[in-house]
């Protein structure tokens, strides 16, 4: 199974340094593949995540309408963001490809995460499933904090695989050299 390597961006392809309308510009000066409508629906669940709470919703219930609203603004947004560049003639999928595009000549052509120091990654994910499980044993499980451990934890695994899958193709890497 060869490696899949990226030679020449097609002509029609977004510059990932060209400012697109609807989408945030990374500290690196390219469009980043988070859109300003993930971030709109990101706040908008917290925020409703908090009014919910107020309103004296139990727990569950509050963070589960914060979930539901964010995900729904997030979703609504991105379909009329994605609507107005097709009317544009644009691509909806231009940014998110030329984003991998350059994760892939970054990575020597592999369009996957390379952590630059897997090590670190590694202990991230577990301080993320360690603070995901402390609250389940010292606190007891509710309905709300089994949702938020399950959240936590899923992102500490995610990032152990991540981690480990960098150390197995660096490993990989010199074993072939």
């Amino acid at each position: 199974m060869a490696t899949e390597r990226v030679d020449e961006r097609p002509a029609d392809e977004h510059d990932p340094y060209a400012r697109r309308p609807g989408y945030v510009t990374g500290v690196d000066g390219r469009t980043d593949r988070t859109t300003t409508a993930m971030v709109i629906g990101i706040v908008a669940g917290f925020l409703a995540r908090v009014v919910l709470g107020f309103l004296g919703l139990a727990e569950w219930a509050a963070l589960l309408g914060g979930i539901v609203i964010g995900l729904v603004v997030w979703l609504v947004l991105r379909a009329l963001r994605r609507r107005a560049d097709r009317i544009a003639g644009r691509s909806p999928d231009a940014v998110p490809q030329a984003r991998d595009h350059a994760v892939a000549e970054a990575n020597g052509g592999r369009r996957f995460f390379i952590a630059p120091n897997p090590v670190v990654v590694i202990v991230m994910g577990g301080i993320f499933v360690a603070v995901g499980v402390a609250p389940l044993v010292f606190d007891g499980a509710t309905v709300a904090g089994l949702l938020t451990a399950v959240l936590v934890i899923a992102s500490g695994l995610f990032f152990v695989v991540q981690g480990v899958g960098t150390l197995v193709v660096r490993r990989r890497e010199r074993s072939g050299q």
